[in-house]
């Protein structure tokens, strides 16, 4: 079992390795869906927790669609964050249609050489996250897909997730986005991925700008680790 929670602060971070939880995503502006945060931050968080931080690399949030300056911001920033300490980032990139950009993709690839890549929910806005989850399997940097098995009823996504999973060869999926204590125990029944990931389930009220609470983290964790 593996779990994930989001982190935007030096304090949440704290709080998350203190809850058991085994990897920390790093992110700011949560509201708009998680943007690149602070080196600054990066670095706190880094040098405070020994569990691994996994930063986001995403510098703006008009769209999953990027140019060509935006993709050299991208790489710098991996750069930096690689030489901060972090253990991996997450990214997607996506074209002028919703299909994964395979030639950005390679490029932002080429510049994480040693870090873990995780591929976040830009999949669910392709047209089709089976066919992308199998192009991403041709890639062995790529170790995890973040993925809420595309848009639409709960049922169809998580068979989405199923085929997915079927689809992306030893890529682990990490299944996030509206996962809380009151449904995680039949979603994991239903997937048995053993990979989660948590944002607003374990911050005060629910809050996309509060911050994590200690005991609804370890509520979680506790669930999925007895």
């Amino acid at each position: 079992m593996y779990i994930e929670f989001i982190a935007t602060t030096i304090e949440d971070a704290l709080l998350i390795e203190k809850s058991g939880a085994d990897r920390i995503e790093l992110v700011c502006a949560l509201t708009e869906g998680g943007l690149t945060p602070s080196y600054a931050l990066i670095e706190a968080v880094v040098s405070s927790v020994s569990i691994p931080v996994n930063v986001m690399v995403r510098p703006h949030s008009q769209s999953f669609q990027y140019s060509p300056d935006d993709l050299s911001i991208m790489k710098n920033d991996i750069k930096i964050i690689s030489s901060l300490g972090a253990n991996g980032v997450v990214l997607g990139v996506l074209n002028e249609k919703n299909e994964i950009n395979q030639i950005y993709l390679e490029e932002l690839l080429t510049a994480c050489e040693g870090l873990e890549i995780t591929f976040h929910r830009a999949i669910d806005d392709t047209p089709d996250p089976v066919r992308a989850a199998e192009m991403l399997a041709q890639y062995p940097e790529i170790t995890t897909i973040l993925t809420s098995g595309g848009h639409g009823d709960f049922s169809t996504r998580m068979q989405t997730i199923h085929q997915m999973k079927k689809a992306c060869g030893d890529i682990s999926i990490l299944v996030g986005s509206g996962l809380n204590k009151d449904n995680i125990l039949s979603i994991h029944s239903e997937l048995n991925t053993g990979y989660y990931h948590f944002g607003t389930a374990v911050r005060k009220n629910s809050s996309l700008i509060e911050g994590v609470q200690l005991d609804k983290a370890k509520e979680i964790v506790n669930m999925l680790k007895i």
